[in-house]
């Protein structure tokens, strides 16, 4: 059964499907309960500063998915000062900086 491309590549896509659904889930929990409030600010900061809120999304997404990595392998766990230091440096490293509507004026 995994020997068929086909039905890997279908077992793959619904395994990111349902992570990326996770990790959004997760990113909406901490807005909704402004834990912590850095993720709106970010969220919104990455907004104005050109990014959709797709991207803005993705990008949060990349620093939840560190600090579950790091949780499941048993290095350090969630560490919140990491993350939310990790929020303030978005979109780097995953991203070049774009520049502001209101640079264009």
């Amino acid at each position: 059964m995994l020997n068929n491309p086909e039905m890997r590549k279908e077992i793959k896509e619904e395994i990111d499907r349902r992570l990326m659904t996770a990790i959004k889930a997760v990113i909406d929990q901490q807005i909704a309960e402004n834990k912590p409030p850095e993720t709106i600010e970010t969220l919104e900061r990455l907004q104005t500063e050109g990014f959709s809120q797709e991207e803005s999304y993705s990008l949060i997404g990349h620093l939840v998915s560190m600090e579950v990595a790091e949780e499941l392998v048993g290095e350090s766990g969630l560490n919140m000062e990491r993350y939310v230091d990790g929020l303030e440096k978005l979109p780097e490293p995953f991203a070049k900086p774009r520049k502001s509507e209101s640079e264009d004026e």
